[in-house]
């Protein structure tokens, strides 16, 4: 009799042994299922300090032609200031020098300057790696106005656009030097075009 009551204990045992495995991974996949979905517990804080675009806007949306895809693809830092004054100078400077700091990634990307401002005979012998085009209203399309704010579109900001032509991230007044090249570093990094 003993030997009976032994048994059934030892079978209730390992019944419950098989249902604490077969249900482990079921109660996960749910309670992860219920946390995503409820937004509970995700973090606040990014890796990245400029504003990200999610979906990508293009590089058309700026006024450019479509990208053709070359060998020599680079990253673009597009600084769209319509009218540059003494601010829009300061911040080609800094764009200048941390191009210069990326040292040897400095290569995979090509500064442009988008401006209605003449200052192509100002800025020509002190800054000849910066690209400048004709700023032209009309060629901002609906989908960037409305994705950026007014006032960021008026503070100078500095678009990074992949060699696809895709704009995913930008930088306004509030992302110092510092932040810029964490971003931009860790772009490169990760990046395995251009």
């Amino acid at each position: 009799m003993s030997e009976h009551v032994a048994a059934a204990s030892s079978v209730k045992y390992n019944r419950t042994q098989l249902l604490i495995i077969l249900l482990t991974p079921i109660l996960v996949v749910v309670s992860s299922t219920l946390l995503y979905f409820s937004g509970w517990l995700i973090p606040d804080e990014r890796s990245n300090n400029g504003v990200l675009l999610t979906p990508v806007l293009s590089v058309t949306d700026l006024g450019f032609p479509e990208v053709t895809i070359t060998q020599d693809r680079q990253w673009q830092l597009i600084q769209f200031s319509p009218n540059c004054g003494q601010s829009c100078l300061d911040k080609i400077y800094e764009q200048r020098q941390m191009h210069i700091a990326l040292g040897k990634l400095q290569p995979r990307i090509q500064r442009v300057l988008i401006t209605q401002t003449d200052v192509s005979a100002q800025l020509g012998n002190e800054y000849p790696s910066l690209s400048i085009s004709a700023f032209r209203a009309q060629a901002l399309t609906d989908a960037l106005k409305s994705r950026i704010p007014p006032q960021h579109l008026t503070d100078n900001p500095v678009f990074v656009a992949d060699p696809f032509g895709n704009i995913m991230l930008y930088f306004t007044h509030e992302q110092d030097y510092k932040a810029q090249m964490s971003d931009l570093k860790k772009l490169l990094k990760n990046s395995t075009i251009g």
